[in-house]
């Protein structure tokens, strides 16, 4: 397998050629006519070629020598992030007006992908720079279709099998199988990629939704999409449906998800427990040690997708401990009071919980009206564009705090460090 290749039509358009290399976009989407980073600079490369290792005896052999045990885990998490990047080909069929949007605030669009496009600290001129280089059209009129033409368009949606890969919102069709109405990854990896088509009448017109439908790789020649044999008549009513059809009631809002203290533990907290169930678990992927990255500590170390490195290492209980450079240069610990009163590795920690209402839409409990409030310019909680830590983990590490952050009980050295891109 090899990254999701990113066609993007950047001819005669080279400030947005360098907004996408300096915003790192092609650390997870190969970005045509610009040389892929290092592999210890792809996060999806990296874990398309980390997952490939289940099925080579030889690479498997070779981790556990280095790795241990811990290689088996590591591998198998591996497999279920970041190695279904959706395609980018033909950016330039999408509505500016949506574009410019989703990029200071990204919604989900793939509810079966477990994980979500980050916000970046994208500047508005960023963002013009990106919409007017990659030739986004102007937004056209959507159809008003009358009501009759409407159920004609929703007998012939479940007819196609049209919902056999898509969701659409909230509605429930006679077609669609049982594995798109859970949330479970990666059993339902074939229909990662297929958007919500709740979301086409923000991000496209018409004629471009009727080409789609009668040809999908003229639009999007890396389109997952088949033809459907669909006649002109036919795309014409599909897309006036997907369109302008009502979208189903959103679900009950979700109540602000419950953060209670955790209960005490009957053994020792050990910092090996938080190191293998959080640290090394997520963290590791943005806040690595360089020494053994090949000189990537991860956008939280080193800097990257346009943010300024911060040198937080998750690596060791050393650097756990040094914390992470603040805005005067110096280090500070990442155990210090936040706004809240608690640490502020916890306060990040929390906000990604209740990002996750925002950022994560379960198949068909779509309660999007009440969920997408949250400020584009609020502190980021971590682990970025990732789905939150589980209550169980989030508590872990909330009494390993509480009980003075005990060290570990091997010795430095012993237990094995991150190995980026290899």
């Amino acid at each position: 397998m090899v990254p999701a290749l990113v066609a993007v039509v950047l001819a005669g358009a080279p400030n947005a050629t360098e907004a996408l290399v300096r915003l790192e976009c092609h650390r997870c989407h190969e970005v045509e006519n610009v040389a892929p980073p290092p592999m210890a600079k792809q996060c999806a490369g990296c874990h398309v070629d980390l997952s490939s290792a289940a099925s080579d005896p030889q690479r498997m052999k070779q981790g556990h020598a280095e790795y241990g045990e811990a290689f088996d885990r590591f591998v198998r998490r591996t497999a279920t992030l970041y190695v279904d990047v959706p395609p980018l080909v033909g950016l330039a069929r999408f509505r500016a007006s949506w574009l410019r949007r989703w990029l200071k605030a990204p919604d989900d669009l793939r509810p079966h992908l477990a994980e979500s496009m980050p916000r970046l600290r994208l500047s508005d001129a960023d963002v013009e720079v990106l919409v007017s280089g990659l030739g986004l059209s102007a937004d056209a009129p959507l159809p008003t279709p009358p009501a009759e033409r409407l159920a004609q368009g929703a007998a012939l949606f479940d007819a196609k099998g049209c919902a056999t890969c898509h969701l659409f919102g909230n509605a429930r069709f006679r077609s669609q199988p049982a594995a798109l109405r859970t949330f479970k990854r990666p059993a339902v990896s074939v229909y990662a990629r297929a958007p919500d088509l709740r979301h086409a009448r923000q991000r496209l017109n018409r004629e471009v939704v009727v080409q789609l439908l009668l040809d999908p790789r003229a639009v999007n020649a890396r389109a997952a999409m088949p033809s459907l044999g669909l006649t002109a008549d036919e795309a014409a009513l599909l897309a006036d449906y997907v369109l302008a059809a009502p979208l189903a009631a959103p679900v009950k809002a979700p109540s602000t998800p419950s953060l209670k203290a955790p209960a005490k533990r009957r053994s020792p907290v050990r910092y090996e427990d938080v190191d293998a169930r959080v640290f090394r678990k997520v963290c590791w992927h943005c806040h690595s040690n360089a020494d053994f990255a090949d000189g990537d500590g991860g956008p939280g170390n080193t800097g990257g997708f346009g943010f300024k490195g911060v040198g937080l290492s998750l690596a060791s209980y050393e650097e756990v401990m040094n914390g992470s450079i603040g805005p005067d240069g110096e280090y500070r610990s990442i155990f210090r009071k936040g706004e809240s009163g608690e640490p502020v590795l916890l306060e990040v920690l929390k906000r990604r919980v209740h990002e996750n209402q925002r950022d994560f839409v379960k198949p068909l409990e779509d309660g999007r009206s009440s969920t997408l409030d949250a400020s584009a310019d609020a502190p980021l909680g971590m682990p970025l564009g990732l789905p939150a830590l589980e209550p169980e983990e989030l508590a872990l590490v909330e009494a390993w705090i509480a009980a003075g952050k005990p060290r570990p009980a091997s010795p430095p050295g012993a237990m094995p460090r991150p190995t980026m891109g290899r």
